[in-house]
């Protein structure tokens, strides 16, 4: 991927005084590189310029957050296929403008890409660090986001997404027509002459040694297995097909579509909720921003997935404080029931991004990834069950006559 006429960097041992300097426009003397976090990108690679040295005294940052295109060309050519970089450029040329007033984004300070590839195939963002010095990471399994961080983040959301309502939709990354940003996993569940699920329940048992649903109550297994009954009926595809021509017809908004734990920080005096990774942002309904936040970002134990509905109003609440016009084109119990639909949606992306990577938990140097896996099949079965959305799924099928 390395290409000599490229006039920035892409990785770490490219980044140089002289490009700083384009950045901050200040000379620069010095600067430390930390890449511990290179390895955790999935999609995109990143790493931490600090300790950044400046020729005269200024208030310019003192450090700041690299990311670009990742080294592995298998995972280009995903992100490709899905805009993943062409929406993150596009994002903070252009969508940052409306949306950082009303929920803290990380600023940007320069952006690099040839203007020819449109793909952005080969870019880099040069960001604001979240410092541990001003702000607090979550993390899904450490340090969880508890109710009343989950309010705040609500009532952030809900601020954003009024300040975007009725997006248009234009030919712009990410604003053609609503479709889940995994959508493509959906829609090759059926593939060679199989489910994604009865591939998967053999290869989880071989690498974990146990059952798939051995880990989730009776219940649970009995709504996991009812889902699994409806995406295998005849009229699979066209439920499917329906329920995203359904959600391509209410009011859209930008939605950040990754707002999990991981993605959020606090800000270290407890004000203020700053969300990074624009990168699966899709324009489309407001319930669009949830799956991944509740399929995520709590365990069952915590009891969160059981204030659902209260977390859900608290959001409307802020979503309508400023634009009550939007009661009427998008009620409260349309956006609730949206957001279990989109969660059905949600699972069976899961199951497709199991199947696609399970083989790589066999290597003993992914123990721990491979066990976070394991803890986030087990909480999205239970988000899934726990939330209704079966109920809401059946509905929805029944008064599309396809039942």
């Amino acid at each position: 991927m390395r290409n000599d006429h490229r006039h920035f960097p892409l990785y770490p041992n490219e980044i140089t005084c002289e490009f700083l300097e384009k950045c901050f426009g200040a000379e620069v003397k010095s600067f430390d590189i930390d890449t511990s976090m290179t390895a955790g990108g999935v999609l995109a690679d990143a790493f931490r310029v600090f300790n950044i040295e400046f020729e005269q005294g200024n208030d310019l940052p003192r450090s700041c957050f690299v990311k670009c295109t990742k080294e592995i060309p298998e995972v280009v050519e995903l992100c490709l296929s899905t805009q993943v970089y062409a929406k993150e450029v596009y994002f903070y040329s252009t969508l940052i403008n409306k949306v950082k007033n009303t929920i803290r984004v990380p600023e940007c300070y320069a952006i690099f890409r040839d203007e020819s590839d449109k793909e952005c195939k080969e870019f880099c963002l040069v960001l604001e660090d979240f410092s541990i010095e001003n702000w607090t990471p979550f993390d899904q399994f450490e340090n969880p986001m508890d109710f009343d961080d989950t309010v705040m983040l609500m009532k952030d959301l809900g601020a954003f997404h009024a300040a975007c309502w009725n997006e248009p939709i234009s030919n712009e990354a990410g604003l053609g027509p609503y479709k889940a940003h995994w959508q493509s996993l959906n829609d090759s569940f059926w593939d060679e002459g199989t489910t994604a699920w009865d591939q998967v329940l053999p290869k989880w048992k071989e690498v974990y040694n146990e059952d798939l649903l051995s880990m989730v109550d009776s219940e649970t297994q009995d709504t996991i297995l009812k889902i699994n009954e409806i995406y295998n009926s005849k009229n699979a595809k066209l439920i499917q097909q329906k329920l995203i021509e359904e959600l391509q017809n209410r009011p859209r908004t930008i939605t950040h579509g990754d707002a999990r734990g991981n993605n959020i920080f606090k800000s270290n005096d407890g004000k203020t909720i700053g969300i990074i990774d624009w990168q699966m942002w899709a324009a489309g309904p407001a319930s669009n921003e949830f799956s991944q936040l509740w399929f995520n970002s709590y365990s069952l134990e915590s009891g969160m997935i059981l204030r659902l509905e209260e977390l859900t109003k608290i959001y409307y609440d802020s979503l309508t404080q400023t634009n009550e016009d939007i009661k009427s084109s998008y009620p409260f119990d349309q956006l609730f029931d949206d957001t279990k639909l989109i969660f059905i949606n949600m699972w069976i992306q899961y199951i497709g991004f199991t199947l696609g990577s399970i083989d790589g938990y066999k290597d003993p140097e992914q123990e721990k990834s491979k066990q976070n896996w394991r803890e986030m099949m087990k909480r999205n079965m239970e988000t899934v069950h726990y939330s209704g959305c079966l109920d809401s799924f059946e509905n929805f099928i029944s008064k599309q006559g396809l039942g």
